[in-house]
């Protein structure tokens, strides 16, 4: 197995808002499945409930079960309508590439249920790039509980400190600092309290800006540049 430069062996990532450029589509069909039930939430009240499957997400935001079922039929209807503009972010596939010929493991820890996490990692190839995948519905427990990051490590049988996790949650955030997983943030621009960003071993403005920082931080020494690809 190759080691980076800085002895990580494995890259964990959030699949929405880290690799796919989803988040909008995500937040703005949460908002508007519980909008006739109570007022619209922000895209930051949204972001802030973000942990586990669809429907723990819409319990948090409706403070309950009640018109959970409604809710959840237009969220996935919503996403299904959107599903086609759901593309990777810019320099996410050479990041993948890159990461593949150097013989880094990949897997993904991501909220989305296992049925649309599959669809969509086939609709842009990337299926057989991750193993395992550890869904939202896989586990009893949800972000920020490490369990799934966790499982991960026990499948690769690496300690913490070889593996390195992307995303862009706070619920990210606080999982991969429970888990003792170095954590590469993206704030996407929005502010993010002090609290997680001390959890943090680095936090990029948007996607392409993190690929860079985990360019620098596992593939250095190994003779690639992502460099010009990721700003092309």
């Amino acid at each position: 197995m190759s080691t980076g430069a800085s002895g990580f062996r494995g890259i964990v990532f959030d699949l929405d808002g880290t690799l796919i450029d989803s988040m909008p589509f995500v937040i703005g069909g949460l908002a508007t499945a519980v909008s006739p039930y109570r007022p619209r939430p922000s895209p930051e009240e949204v972001m802030s409930i973000l942990g586990g499957p669809s429907d723990a997400c819409l319990r948090r935001l409706l403070g309950g079960r009640k018109h959970l079922a409604a809710a959840l039929a237009t969220y996935l209807e919503f996403l299904r309508g959107s599903d086609s503009r759901m593309l990777p972010f810019r320099g996410a596939r050479p990041l993948l590439k890159h990461l593949q010929a150097a013989s880094v493991r990949l897997g993904i820890w991501t909220g989305r249920e296992r049925d649309s996490s599959e669809a969509r990692l086939r609709a842009l190839s990337w299926e057989l790039c991750f193993s395992p995948i550890v869904c939202g519905d896989d586990l009893p427990s949800h972000k920020p509980d490490p369990e799934g990051l966790l499982k991960i490590l026990d499948l690769w049988r690496l300690k913490p400190a070889e593996v390195l996790f992307v995303g862009d949650s706070d619920q990210d955030i606080e999982g991969g600092h429970a888990a003792g997983v170095p954590m590469v943030a993206i704030d996407h621009g929005r502010r993010i309290a002090a609290r997680l960003l001390r959890q943090a071993l680095a936090v990029a403005p948007h996607p392409a800006a993190a690929y860079v920082i985990v360019q620098r931080l596992v593939l250095a020494g190994k003779g690639l540049s992502l460099s010009d690809q990721i700003h092309a």
